[in-house]
């Protein structure tokens, strides 16, 4: 008889096969004659008979399995418990009281996490140094009219300035603001006209439109205005610019157009005591 190697599981022989074969078909046919048994009496010793017959045989090839699963050689099979009692299972956790690592232990930190670099006790890290040492720019004071300064006046300073520019002309000035869209609709009063002083010389239609050119369409309303009071000339003033078709309709409707480059001329047409004066009033300074 040929021993197996220490560690090889034991297989079940032929003998064993053949008898659990033998041992089904036994179990069948002892089912079958008990439930036969229950029209013919005469049939129920001979199904008990097969049924424990069976069941002994394939008890047995059980038993023949299990014990394929044990080693021939009892020191190679080690239970789990054995291996928590040498300190080989998973780790355990330390005793109520007990410290799970001693101290002084030595842990690597720095392997773990990517710690910045402490800065010397005394001197800042180099990147705050180097931020310190360079200054700020301080912000450039506007001491002049430039095409980008539009792009910095809000709304209620751009009507502020042009009522301003428009005062500075010789004329009389009463507004009416267009409210919080804004934009601003000037009369415009002779001071030296004899006769006529409660009738407006002319009107000026004053509004940014920013982002968006000036049409035909943004100077209907001051066409109607002039239309309304029967006046000759107007003037529309925008920081934007204007189309060529709002041009050739102003020309024949008798609009003066100034667009950011006129308004820019007709600034530099001022004193420089005036220019400061709408350049503070552009820039929201009293």
């Amino acid at each position: 008889m040929a021993v197996s190697k220490p560690g090889t599981p034991v297989k079940p022989s032929a003998v064993f096969r053949f008898l659990f074969a033998i041992g089904l078909l036994a179990v069948a046919l002892g089912m079958t004659l008990l439930v036969m048994s229950l029209k013919e009496r005469a049939f129920l010793p001979a199904g008990a008979a097969a049924l424990l017959l069976g069941v002994i045989l394939v008890g047995s090839y059980l038993t023949d399995r299990l014990h394929a699963e044990v080693y021939v050689d009892p020191l190679a099979f080690e239970p789990p418990w054995s291996k928590l009692a040498r300190g080989a299972g998973p780790p355990r956790l330390p005793a109520p009281g007990k410290l799970a690592v001693a101290p002084g232990t030595a842990f690597a930190l720095d392997k773990l996490v990517d710690f910045p670099a402490a800065a010397t006790a005394g001197r800042p890290a180099p990147s705050t140094q180097a931020a310190r040492s360079v200054p700020a720019p301080a912000p450039v004071a506007q001491t002049s009219w430039t095409p980008a300064l539009f792009d910095q006046v809000s709304a209620q300073q751009f009507d502020a300035m042009c009522e301003a520019l428009f005062a500075q002309g010789g004329f009389e000035i009463r507004g009416q603001s267009h409210g919080t869209a804004g934009g601003v609709t000037l009369w415009l009063y002779s001071r030296h006209a004899q006769q006529g002083k409660d009738s407006p010389a002319a009107v000026a239609w004053c509004k940014q439109w920013s982002g968006q050119p000036v049409g035909v369409r943004e100077l209907h309303p001051l066409l109607d205005l002039m239309h309304s009071h029967q006046l000759k000339r107007g003037t529309c003033a925008t920081s934007s610019v204007c189309s060529e078709n709002a041009r050739k309709f102003a020309k024949d409707n008798g609009i003066n157009l100034l667009d950011r480059a006129g308004l820019l001329a007709l600034i530099a047409g001022r004193n420089p005591a005036q220019q400061q004066a709408l350049l503070a009033l552009a820039l929201g300074k009293r």
